[in-house]
C-alpha cells in the first residue's frame, strides 16, 4: 500500500532531513503518537523484496518513504534476483539540540542491483515504452535502543538517472574540410598592429611619419 498525500502548498515537496525523519516521523510511529503532517508515509514490509519501478507513484515521484519493520537479512532478492545490498558503514544521526549532538538515529544505505538479463528480456515483451535507467538507492533510517526498542524502520528510496555516455563518439575531419578551416584562418587573422609587436619583443619604435 503505497503512501497517503494531502495537498501541499504550490511548489512545495515532501522532502524531510534525516534528522526529521528519526525525531518526528520514525519515533511518533514506534510510540503509537499521533502525527500532524501532510504526509505521513505508509506501511511496506516487503519494500527490500520490490522492483523500485513496482513502487506507487512511479513516473511521477522521485522519493519514496515507507514505515518497515526491520529484517535480520536485508539483502534480498526478488524472483528475478534484483537486489538490494548495503554501501558503505553505518552513520549516526545526530541531533545538535541535545547535548550538543545526541544519538538520535542510524541511517543504513543500499543500492540496488539489477538483473540485466532478465531486465532485456522483460524489455522485448510487447510494444511497451522502454523505462529510463536509473541508479536506485534507499536510505534506511533506525532508531537506536537509547531512544526507544523498536523494528520500525523509516526507508527512503530516490533514484538518479543515467546519463547516456557519449565518450566513445569520434568527428572525423575529411582533409578538405580541415584545409577550408585553415585559409579561413588565414583570411581572417587580422595583421598585427605596431602595438602589439612592440608588446611582443619589449622594443619601443618611434612612431611612423606622418603622412603629408
Amino acid at each position: 500500500m503505497g503512501p497517503t498525500y494531502r495537498a501541499l502548498p504550490v511548489g512545495m515537496r515532501f522532502r524531510p532531513s534525516d534528522l526529521e525523519l528519526a525525531v518526528y516521523f520514525l519515533i511518533k510511529k514506534a510510540l503509537g503518537l499521533p502525527m500532524n503532517a501532510r504526509t505521513v508515509p505508509e506501511e511496506c514490509n516487503d519494500i527490500f523484496s520490490t522492483h523500485p519501478r513496482d513502487l506507487p507513484g512511479y513516473g511521477s515521484e522521485e522519493h519514496w518513504y515507507f514505515y518497515c519493520k526491520k529484517s535480520k537479512n536485508q539483502v534480498t532478492s526478488t524472483k528475478s534476483y534484483n537486489l538490494w545490498i548495503p554501501t558503505g558503514e553505518k552513520t549516526d544521526v545526530l541531533d545538535p539540540k541535545k547535548n550538543g549532538g545526541e544519538l538520535v538515529g542510524i541511517k543504513h544505505s543500499f543500492t540496488f542491483i539489477e538483473n540485466e538479463e532478465e531486465e532485456q528480456s522483460n524489455n522485448k515483451n510487447g510494444d511497451e515504452e522502454e523505462p529510463p535507467q536509473c541508479n536506485w538507492f534507499l536510505d534506511e533510517i533506525s532508531l537506536p535502543l537509547t531512544v526507544v526498542d523498536t523494528d520500525w524502520t523509516l526507508c527512503h528510496i530516490f533514484y538518479e538517472k543515467v546519463k547516456p555516455e557519449f565518450g566513445n563518439l569520434h568527428i572525423v575531419e575529411s582533409e578538405s574540410e580541415s584545409e577550408e578551416e585553415e585559409e579561413d584562418e588565414s583570411v581572417d587573422k587580422p595583421a598585427e598592429s605596431l602595438d602589439s609587436v612592440k608588446e611582443k619583443d619589449g622594443t619601443v619604435l618611434p612612431p611612423p611619419p606622418a603622412t603629408p
